[in-house]
């Protein structure tokens, strides 16, 4: 316990300088908060049947002249408090979609009436005949906020019967290779979150957890260049909020989808989504089922020597997948009181893959085009297993705003895989060369996470606010990699390829900001500690390593908002990129006996500054430019053993890379029934380094993203997305260019209850991945298609009430939604 305790000493001295100074700035304010009376006005809003009536438009006016002064929005159970008004003559109006405005008597505020309730503001259906609300009204794909990008996938016809990652792919400004490495604008390192979660996972696993969540259970993603101190500081270019849906109506409703697909083989998919909403309960429960049968091709082809003395050799693998998922998601909301909301959500996912990969690889040296043939034969079964545990609760302390957030979180994941391979030998003529080398692989891995956090929100007045929070996370993993070797019709454990490692992370975070308007400006800082303890443990190497380091991450922003038609903000901050602990895992992985993956214990996290300017022009085209620097940036590295012929891949810290980008996202709506968002990035990436693997040069490139949306009847609509990629080079590799046109048309039924969809998937079947390497002494090319041209015919049928309220209500639940409350 010792070498622990000297940690936490550090984190509670921490943890307590924040709290002292967010008592300070409570005292601060509190004096100038008792200078004048609160004046204040509260109400319920029901209909003709006395049932509360949740997001509905409340306008506060002038009883003079009806100009309005304030407008919000009545809670879940109809209920509204107007605050911080001054002494006058007031009118309260109520309004709902589907309803007719009605308006409250004269309210007089004075002195010595500083406090009124008035009684409910009844709303009458504007037609009786009217049972149910449909809206109709749909957002546009890509929307542009002034902290985030996001993708609005609820509704889209290219979300039909894909994946979390193929939804991804499709995203402004993401790319994913081969081995499930997602970057933003070229970088890697980005943090995936789902419903503002991190999931602590490698790149393989999260790969195959998004994989294994469908599309249609998705309602956004959200990407955020600079979060806040609010957010995990990990994931140095940013963070990829993935929110899944969750349907707050009353009553009882729902969706039901079913789809099929092909492409290079066949696809199906369904889902039904349940909500009950009634008094105190908010019940909802999510099941889909996934299967995805595919094939990629992979070619690699490299040259170990130069001139007259080189071996070559050509590789090429077909890698079929079956892919089988159920994923299930519950929960229960339980207002216990007025103030108070109980919050208790069960997931899990449970896949059943199998792999066949097919490869062959020809080797020739100067002499002959070819020495030897190769012929390689794998067979991997995995099965993937996931359990989740949310328990949140959200104590609303005053009608003022200030709210405490608790939540505990508890997830594990198991992975049981296991593989077979076979290697065969041929001399040129077709004869063997020698027997068959066969061998075999078990790969569990489990990760265990807990995290609890608490936040804090506290508005000083109308204008101003502070913000502050304390959590924990422990993650624990265990991978146990047993490999053995058929000799003499017996199965004998080879301790050289086998491998035992457990790495434990324990974080300890605390932030605290504040946020406030004067006139046009708006302010808002914040300063987040985290303490980091890790331990990577190579039982096999008897390698340990050890840390333990703390850090502040600060972050600021200040906008100007001089008119409506113009907006001007700049922000600041600084994150951090721990390694993947699969990363720091010292063992070499054989992929054969030329190629392995190899771990080095001694990454040290990476520290990115970033700066972003951004100008919002008519509240609708949005221009961000930046600059990101990133400290002691990890980076993928492959080398090579010119005596062994092998080449293994592994990451480095290098001295740094910069980044330059300016991004515009402009929709545009050309005719009553043709819409368009365009989004570009152009942007600079470059390395400097000065060690052995000396990496200096820097590139520009462009990524662009424009979706079109047609109404060809009110009833009949199509869209159609290009995306391009320019030429990049990151790390040693250089990377081709690529592009792509996906397309869908989408037809609905019942008062648009019902909805089929049809859509095609890189229909030229253009997108590739094309990399080359010439640094040192490599000499690669990597030509991978993957399956990316697939036809989709999907049926989506919602049931029950469908009754909502205002738009803009719902914009502000997504936001607060967005930390996971």
């Amino acid at each position: 316990m010792k070498p622990f305790l000297l940690p936490m000493r550090n984190l509670i001295k921490v943890s307590t300088s924040l709290l002292c100074s967010l008592v300070f700035l409570f005292q601060s304010f509190a004096v100038s908060a008792q200078q004048a009376p609160n004046y204040t006005i509260e109400g319920k809003v029901t209909d003709t049947l006395n049932r509360s009536l949740d997001y509905a438009t409340i306008n506060l006016l002038q009883a003079s002249d009806s100009s309005v002064v304030k407008v919000m929005f009545t809670d879940e159970n109809g209920d509204y408090r107007l605050s911080d008004l001054k002494e006058g003559n007031y009118l309260v109006q109520a309004e709902l979609l589907g309803f007719a405005k009605n308006t409250s008597q004269q309210i007089i505020l004075s002195p010595t009436r500083p406090y009124k309730k008035i009684d409910n503001i009844v709303l009458h259906l504007a037609n009786n005949e009217l049972n149910a609300i449909v809206i109709t009204g749909q957002r546009p794909l890509i929307e542009r906020k002034s902290d985030m990008l996001v993708v609005n996938v609820e509704s889209s016809t290219l979300a039909a019967g894909n994946n979390a990652m193929d939804i991804l792919e499709r995203s402004p400004g993401i790319t994913v290779d081969k081995d499930d490495n997602i970057s933003l604008n070229g970088k890697k390192g980005i943090m995936v979150m789902i419903d503002g979660k991190q999931t602590y996972l490698s790149s393989e696993q999260l790969g195959s957890l998004l994989r294994s969540t469908d599309g249609n259970t998705i309602q956004s993603i959200e990407i955020i260049n600079n979060p806040s101190s609010k957010y995990d500081a990990a994931g140095g270019p940013g963070i990829i909020n993935i929110k899944l849906k969750k349907n707050k109506m009353s009553g009882t409703n729902g969706s039901f989808n079913a789809g099929a697909g092909y492409g290079n083989g066949h696809k199906a998919n369904t889902s039904l989504n349940v909500n009950h909403k009634s008094g105190k309960f908010n019940v909802f429960g999510t099941y889909s089922y996934q299967e995805n049968d595919r094939t990629d091709i992979i070619n690699i082809y490299r040259i170990v020597g130069g001139e007259n003395q080189f071996t070559s050799f050509d590789q090429g693998n077909s890698m079929t997948m079956l892919r089988k998922n159920h994923s299930l998601r519950a929960g229960v909301d339980y207002q216990t009181s007025e103030k108070n909301t109980v919050s208790f959500q069960a997931s899990g996912l449970l896949t059943d893959a199998g792999n066949e990969n097919i490869g062959g690889v020809q080797i020739g040296s100067f002499q002959s085009p070819l020495d030897s043939t190769l012929i390689a034969n794998t067979l991997l079964d995995e099965d993937f297993r996931s359990l989740s545990f949310n328990l949140n609760n959200t104590y609303n302390i005053d009608t003022l705003g200030r709210k405490l957030s608790v939540d505990a979180d508890y997830s594990s994941f198991f992975e049981d895989a296991s593989a077979n391979y076979t290697n065969t030998f041929y001399n040129p003529d077709g004869s063997l060369l020698h027997e068959p080398l066969e061998s075999r692989s078990l790969m569990p891995s489990k990760i265990y996470i807990q995290a609890y956090k608490a936040d804090y929100t506290h508005p000083l007045n109308e204008n101003s606010g502070l913000e502050a929070g304390l959590k924990y996370a422990n993650v624990k993993t265990d991978n146990d990699l047993k490999f053995s070797e058929r000799t003499d019709g017996q199965w004998i454990n080879d301790e050289n390829r086998s491998n035992h490692f457990v790495y434990r992370e324990q974080v300890a975070a605390g932030y605290i900001s504040y946020h406030t308007t004067l006139d046009k400006f708006g302010f808002k800082a914040g300063l987040r500690s985290e303490y980091t303890i890790s331990d990577g443990n190579s039982l096999t190497l008897s390698n340990r390593v050890k840390r333990d380091y703390i850090d502040f991450f600060p972050n600021a922003s200040v906008s100007y908002n001089p008119s409506d038609d113009h907006q001007y903000s700049i922000s600041y901050s600084k994150r951090i990129n721990r390694p993947r602990y699969n990363n720091l895992n010292p063992f070499s992985y054989f992929l054969d006996q030329y190629t392995s993956v190899q771990g080095n214990p001694y990454l040290q996290p990476e520290y990115t500054h970033a700066l972003a300017v951004n100008y919002t022009l008519l509240k609708r085209f949005n221009f961000s430019t930046g600059y990101e620097i990133t400290k002691d940036a990890v980076v993928e590295i492959m080398k090579q053993n010119d005596v062994s012929k092998s080449t293994f891949i592994t990451n480095e810290n290098i001295a740094q890379q910069k980044q330059w980008f300016l991004n515009v996202n402009a929709p545009v709506r050309f005719t009553k029934f043709w819409n368009s968002n365009t989004n570009i990035t152009g942007f600079y990436l470059g390395f400097e380094s000065e060690n052995e693997n000396s990496i200096n040069y820097g590139q520009y490139a462009m990524q662009l993203t424009s979706n079109q949306n047609f109404t060809i009847l009110p009833s009949l609509t199509a869209e159609a997305t290009l995306n391009y990629q320019s030429g990049l080079q990151y790390s040693i590799y250089k990377i081709a260019d690529a592009w792509s046109i996906d397309a869908g048309i989408n037809k609905s039924f019942n008062n648009k209850k019902a909805n089929i969809k049809l859509s095609v998937s890189d229909v030229f079947n253009t997108r590739d991945q094309y990399v080359t390497t010439q640094h040192a002494n490599l000499n690669a090319i990597i030509d991978q298609k993957r399956e990316t041209r697939v036809f989709r015919l999907s049926l989506t049928y919602n049931f029950g009430n469908t009754k909502i309220g205002s738009s803009k209500q719902y914009e502000k639940s997504d936001e607060e939604k967005r930390i996971g409350k």
